[in-house]
């Protein structure tokens, strides 16, 4: 049990330092307040992707795999303490 927690515990700090990474990457959008509400035909039919929103997959792929092995990790801790 104490080898799968101490792998657990790198990828969690692999994945914590790519999403520090990935987030640091990522452009300010500098849209005020209310900039993100409205949907503007430019933004609905752009083509390709482009860097910000494959930036965007990305984070948010690394935060559903942290959260979960965060989740998996304090299970695990909690079934080894009892």
């Amino acid at each position: 049990m104490n080898i799968v927690i101490g792998i657990l515990t790198g990828a969690l700090l692999l994945l914590s330092f790519s999403l520090i990474v990935i987030v640091t990457l990522q452009n300010p959008k500098n849209e005020g307040l209310g900039g993100g509400v409205a949907n503007t035909p430019s933004s609905n039919f752009r083509g390709k992707a482009g860097y910000d929103e494959i930036l965007s997959v990305y984070t948010r792929n690394i935060v559903i795999t942290w959260m979960s092995t965060a989740l998996l990790l304090y299970i695990l801790h909690e079934m080894a303490g009892a």
